[in-house]
């Protein structure tokens, strides 16, 4: 008896410490390491529970570590901005400003959500990516483990960026449809596309790496991924 107390007190023990998973859509994670960051404008602290829709700023000497359910995660690197919200599907980050990466993993999928694409780990695949807003028009996105897929909403077009290479997604503004009167449609006016160009070269990767992350290491990433 006094065994099994024991037993139903670590249980609670461990249920007030995380979130129950399935008992909510809403919860995207924990943060697990967290430096000069901030959600809802407040501090986010080690330990707390982060919601979907929630947008994480870190200065420019701070970062944090979302960990996933499942054993994904999402790192906002120093000086960035990033939404996290959850589907059915995954978790998608939407980055507003700086650099941020991500472990995807088949039971625990994360995909950057650019605009008019999509960055996501290779069908069935688990891989580490990293992406950096370089500009309104630009983004730098550098496969350091594993390969990702870059799928364009316009065209469903998919590229394939292999381990250790880069990829540049440029945004264009979309030719507008002309009406037979020869006006504009309305609401086509401020779409962008999405155009992929391949990088090439180890040392375009490495410069992508440093800029994304400031000149340190990325996070460490397990010897099983991919």
């Amino acid at each position: 008896m006094k065994i099994l107390r024991q037993s139903l007190a670590s249980v609670l023990t461990l249920l007030l410490a995380f979130p129950t998973w399935g008992a909510t859509d809403n919860v995207v994670g924990v943060a697990v390491q967290s430096q000069s960051a901030t959600v809802r404008q407040t501090a986010l602290a080690a330990g707390s529970t982060v919601y979907s829709g929630d947008a994480i700023s870190a200065a420019a000497n701070g970062r944090t570590q979302i960990a996933l359910p499942g054993g994904g995660r999402v790192d906002v690197l120093s000086n960035s901005t990033v939404r996290v919200t959850r589907d059915p599907q995954g978790v998608q980050l939407a980055l507003d400003r700086g650099s941020a990466s991500f472990l995807s993993r088949p039971e625990s999928p994360v995909a950057a959500l650019l605009t008019d694409a999509t960055v996501r780990a290779a069908k069935g695949t688990s891989a580490f990516g990293i992406v950096t807003l370089e500009s309104p028009e630009s983004v730098l996105v550098v496969a350091s483990k594993g390969a990702l897929e870059v799928t364009t909403e316009h065209d469903s077009n998919t590229v394939l960026v292999a381990e250790g290479s880069a990829a540049r997604i440029t945004l264009l503004p979309d030719q507008p449809e002309q009406a037979q009167s020869g006006t504009q449609p309305a609401g086509r006016n401020n779409r962008r596309i999405a155009m992929v160009l391949l990088l090439a070269g180890g040392g375009i990767t490495a410069g992508a790496i440093i800029a994304a992350t400031g000149g340190s290491s990325p996070a460490p990433v397990s010897p099983s991924v991919p």
